[in-house]
């Protein structure tokens, strides 16, 4: 095998090694949770990161969307737990196709930080059904 066919496997190796380390570290990362059960809606909500420690800030995101090309009216309903408090909001509101509706929630973590789960869960429901999500960060 010459040289050159040599590098060039090497180098793809290497490239390949490098993408699955950063898709890797990205999973550890962050945790992702997608519901579906209602066709009509998607929902999808992430939690970053995973295991914060002080100095960090977890950042969860929740995202709605209307899959058909009809308006919806339901209501779309977020929670948001602590450990020692939680708030939840709810709206009714009339779903455009394709729309995609968006809410952010965030913790910056310290020392007084109370420890134990923070968990972000979200629903767009109708008269056919509900899509729901959740997920959660642990502060050890």
């Amino acid at each position: 095998m010459d040289r050159f066919r040599l590098r060039s496997r090497f180098a793809v190796a290497v490239i390949v090694v490098v993408v699955v380390a950063a898709v890797s570290a990205a999973a550890a990362f962050a945790r992702t949770h997608t519901g579906e059960q209602n066709p009509q809606f998607r929902v999808t909500v992430t939690i970053t990161p995973r295991r914060p420690v002080p100095g960090q800030t977890i950042v969860a995101t929740i995202r709605g969307w209307n899959l058909t090309k009809h308006n919806h009216t339901g209501w779309w309903e977020v929670t948001w737990t602590k450990p020692d408090s939680g708030i939840s909001a709810e709206a009714t509101t009339t779903f455009k196709p394709g729309r995609v509706l968006t809410d952010r929630e965030i913790v910056h973590v310290t020392a007084k930080t109370t420890k134990g789960w923070y968990v972000i869960s979200a629903a767009l429901h109708d008269r056919n059904g509900t899509s729901h999500a959740r997920v959660g960060a642990k502060i050890n």
